[in-house]
């Protein structure tokens, strides 16, 4: 309800009978009178809505007035603190957040009396940490009587600080920012908030959500570090790297801030919050090129990196991404701030990570290699979340592929009633129907002439039959019922082909006896690639150094996709005869954050023509289907599974 600094200065006038003057509780806050007179303002309007008011009067002082109501307000309000939506689950992050913002040494005793736990619970929170201080760099000097303070560079307080906040805070959004809040004693993140949204108004650009969230913090813990005088390290001139809208943002951002929060931003600083504008995400981004050879000019190492991996994922699956200037554009922006949010330590959250490698597996696959190329080349380490944004670029340009790709369907009208008649139906089905082709309209004598080359179906407003034809017979009104029956046809016959395929024909073609091992008693993941990848070896289809690449795969990201199922295979090579090798398990082991009980070990040979795209749907389709995982399952022998024998 209130901040810190302005419970403070209720705290101060409840307590005390002595009326304080602003210049006083500016003191006795560290902070500017201007400051005070602009919290007390903000005080003000809550508390008029509670019986209490804080009165004023020159040469007098401040002092608060209220009746009985409002006195259990301020009571309320100020000492029922308790922090119960700290949960267990994050205590330690809002641990780490104290701790990395305070200058001077800490107790145990005095975090345990803030968190309202005990000591040892405080002790056992920050031996959970090892992992997050050691991400950072952060250390730890100790001194007895006073506790321990944490020591690392100001970018690496500033780094952690904002990892900390986030898991503190848990899902982005206004409520996230309220649980945080009592963190920041200096800045007001409903008003940084605000300054952030009406910077993007004047510059005509939007953040994604989880960027702006991300930028928030980044801003708010650089202001409150400002305000303890812990500033950044010089980190020279960056201006040749800055385009001229990214300066003006700053300095417009600078402004606000100044004007607003009462915070003078160092010129070091400026430069510190370009450097964390660089890396942010835009659904409408501040400069969009969609020339490529402008688009080049920018970093033309880079570009050219990308586009050479763009033609080797195409000659591995097929594809045609190089061809899509779209794609280009669009990931080239993106891996570029990738790579500086990466090498400056800037961590992302993709929010529906889980349900991107599930549900597009194959396109995650594809971003998967995209991003371990790019990994090799600047040295950096990105993370899942950063192949699960690759993966919608990629996913979009199949999409794209596919729409383009399509053929349309035909139609032949066939008309008795004249010109008007012919003419008033191809035209109403040319606005219902804008992706079917009208062949030609003839007479119904005409009709005969007609072959089952010339379209894919005849719409006629006479009965008609034609051998080898499909007729759809409509009246010359072509009324909202002969549109349903003709929508109805299109949609079957746009989908007869799915419907036609074999179940898990590219599947079959690739399943093998002698490299599935059903039934196993197994403990993890280790062991299933151990044994697998062994017998696919032992039977010529893979080589020795196969299981290996599996393994350095499995460190990029865990190939488990749900649904019990996981897919392990190496990126490219030791592919001497092309199959999938299956195990089952008797029970469930852990594979990353899923459970597996099917893996298929895929053996894939880049350069035939393999149907990448059929095999990932098919086992995707697999996924979804209880009653065949179940088949799977029971199986002893491979003959007994029968949606994967081959007919």
């Amino acid at each position: 309800m209130f901040l810190p600094r302005e419970k403070k200065i209720l705290s101060l006038l409840l307590k005390n009978e002595t009326k304080f003057t602003t210049s006083q509780i500016a003191a006795e806050l560290k902070v500017s009178p201007r400051t005070i007179k602009t919290d007390i303002k903000k005080i003000n309007e809550e508390l008029e809505k509670h019986s209490c008011y804080i009165r004023t009067k020159q040469g007098v002082g401040l002092w608060l007035d209220y009746d009985t109501e409002g006195e259990q307000f301020l009571k309320t309000a100020l000492y029922e603190e308790q922090d119960s939506y700290i949960s267990s689950e994050v205590r330690k992050y809002y641990i780490a957040a104290k701790l990395l913002n305070n200058v001077e040494y800490t107790s145990m005793e005095a975090m345990s009396n803030t968190f309202f736990v005990s000591k040892g619970t405080v002790v056992n929170d920050l031996n959970e940490l090892e992992d997050f201080w050691r991400k950072f760099g952060i250390t730890f000097t100790k001194k007895v009587k006073y506790g321990v303070k944490a020591e690392g560079s100001e970018r690496q307080i500033r780094l952690a600080l904002v990892d900390a906040l986030k898991k503190a805070a848990g899902r982005p959004g206004n409520a996230a920012l309220e649980k945080i809040q009592p963190l920041f004693e200096h800045v007001d993140l409903g008003s940084l908030r605000e300054i952030v949204k009406g910077t993007e108004k004047r510059f005509h650009f939007v953040l994604t959500d989880i960027s702006f969230d991300e930028f928030l913090l980044q801003l708010a813990v650089m202001l409150q570090r400002i305000q303890i005088s812990c500033l950044i390290e010089n980190e020279g001139d960056i201006s040749s790297n800055v385009e001229r809208k990214e300066w003006f943002v700053s300095q417009f951002l600078k402004e606000q801030i100044a004007e607003y929060l009462q915070i003078e931003m160092p010129k070091e600083e400026v430069s510190y919050l370009i450097t964390c504008l660089q890396g942010m995400r835009f659904l409408i981004p501040m400069r969009k090129e969609n020339d490529k050879v402008k688009l080049r000019s920018r970093a033309p190492e880079m570009f050219d990196f990308m586009m050479d991996i763009l033609r080797q994922l195409d000659e591995k699956y097929h594809l045609d991404l190089e061809d899509d200037d779209e794609l280009a554009c669009a990931m080239f922006d993106h891996l570029e701030c990738m790579v500086h949010r990466i090498q400056s330590k800037m961590y992302l959250a993709n929010p529906i990570l889980e349900s991107v490698k599930k549900e597009m597996f194959y396109e995650y696959e594809i971003a998967s290699y995209l991003i371990a190329k790019f990994n090799s080349r600047y040295g950096i380490e990105a993370t899942e979340d950063e192949i699960g944004y690759i993966t919608f670029h990629i996913g979009a340009s199949i999409e794209r592929m596919a729409q383009k790709n399509k053929r349309n369907l035909s139609a032949t009208i066939v008309c008795m009633t004249g010109v008007g008649t012919s003419q008033f139906i191809s035209m109403k089905l040319k606005r219902v129907f804008p992706n079917l082709e009208i062949k030609r309209i003839v007479s119904g004598n005409m009709a005969e002439g007609l072959t089952k080359e010339d379209q894919d179906f005849v719409i006629s407003t006479i009965p008609l039959y034609l051998d080898g034809i499909d007729v759809i017979q409509v009246l010359p009104v072509l009324n909202e019922e002969d549109i349903r029956r003709v929508q109805k046809y299109i949609h079957k016959k746009e989908n007869r082909q799915d419907e036609e395929r074999c179940v898990y024909s590219y599947l079959k073609g690739f399943l093998h006896e002698e490299i599935s091992i059903l039934n196993c008693d197994l403990k993890s993941k280790e062991e299933v690639i151990e044994l697998l990848g062994g017998r696919m070896c032992r039977e010529g289809y893979v080589d020795e150094g196969y299981v290996a690449s599996i393994f350095e795969r499995e460190k990029l990201s865990d190939t488990s996709i749900g649904s019990l199922i996981a897919i392990p295979h190496a990126f490219e090579g030791h592919i001497r005869k092309q199959g999938i090798g299956l195990l089952t398990l008797q029970r469930p082991i852990t594979w990353g954050n899923e459970k597996v009980q099917i893996v298929f070990m895929l053996a894939l040979n880049a350069n035939v023509d393999n149907h990448f795209q059929g095999i990932f749907g098919e086992i995707l389709d697999l996924t979804r289907n209880l009653k065949d995982t179940e088949q799977v399952l029971k199986a002893r022998k491979f003959h007994e599974i029968e949606i994967f024998k081959k007919s």
